[in-house]
């Protein structure tokens, strides 16, 4: 009875010192002067401009973040597929990368309060599809389809295109070489990359127009438990969206050009 006693008194310990860790990722931030955020490269998300810093409209809302917080944003890049590992082994604090709400996600992270919305969008090769008015016109052997894994357009890929090669890859940037160099016919991506898209590579892309594709919203992410950072980026969120501080960030980055001239060709 003693050992059994004391058996459980140590798995208890175990768990409480654990949760308390982890919870204590908020504190932890503030004690070393920074937040760890994780961010995935696609424009305007977050990009690397002509010098080679980063910027982006998630690096605006991380470095709006860490300074309420009164602490430094520490940014680690990551390829798409693997943010959220990123969150799991404890290397990052809270992601944000326009990651989209889903039941499967929320299996693996908390998330926050959302803070943008968008919604998936077709792009295809003009080159190699010159008449294309439909999107059951493009689900057919021969037709390759591009998309980034793990995204939520992604997930969507399957359901349109059943007959149709889907190809997945780890970045926004690889994805766009397939269907700009004629490797592709269809890229499914954002509405908000798809946009950029077309504004810069006009010429070679086009939007096909298939209403309503599925929307979704978009919000940080933390490591289950982790409540107090929850409460602070909810917080943050509310307050944010309140002032218009979120809505007029969005706009700069998602709804003009006025930045492109940074950022790599």
């Amino acid at each position: 009875m003693k050992q059994n006693y004391a058996k459980c008194v140590a798995i208890c310990v175990v768990l409480l010192t654990a949760t308390a860790a982890w919870a204590q990722s908020l504190q932890d931030a503030v004690a070393r002067g920074s937040v760890r955020i994780g961010v995935s490269q696609f424009i305007p998300w977050t990009f690397a401009n002509r010098d080679g810093q980063l910027e982006g409209f998630e690096i605006d809302v991380g470095r709006q973040v860490a300074d309420e917080m009164g602490v430094e944003a520490d940014f680690k890049v990551y390829e798409w597929d693997d943010i959220i590992g990123g969150i799991e082994r404890g290397e990052i604090d809270f992601i944000a990368a326009g990651l989209a709400i889903t039941p499967g996600r929320a299996l693996r992270v908390e998330y926050s309060l959302p803070y943008t919305e968008s919604g998936a969008a077709l792009i295809v090769n003009k080159r190699l599809l010159p008449d294309a008015k439909n999107i059951d016109a493009l689900n057919t052997k021969g037709v390759v389809v591009v998309a980034v894994g793990e995204t939520a357009s992604a997930e969507l890929a399957p359901l349109f295109f059943d007959e149709a090669e889907i190809k997945t890859f780890t970045d926004g940037f690889a994805a766009e070489e397939e269907i700009l160099n004629d490797r592709a016919q269809v890229y499914l991506t954002s509405v908000p990359e798809a946009d950029v898209l077309l504004r810069r590579y006009g010429d070679v892309v086009a939007l096909l127009d298939k209403d309503p594709l599925p929307a979704w919203v978009a919000a940080f992410a933390v490591r289950p438990g982790n409540q107090s950072l929850l409460n602070f980026l909810n917080a943050w969120v509310t307050a944010r969206k309140a002032d218009g501080w979120l809505e007029k960030t969005y706009d700069y980055w998602f709804g003009g050009d006025i930045w492109e001239t940074d950022a790599k060709p």
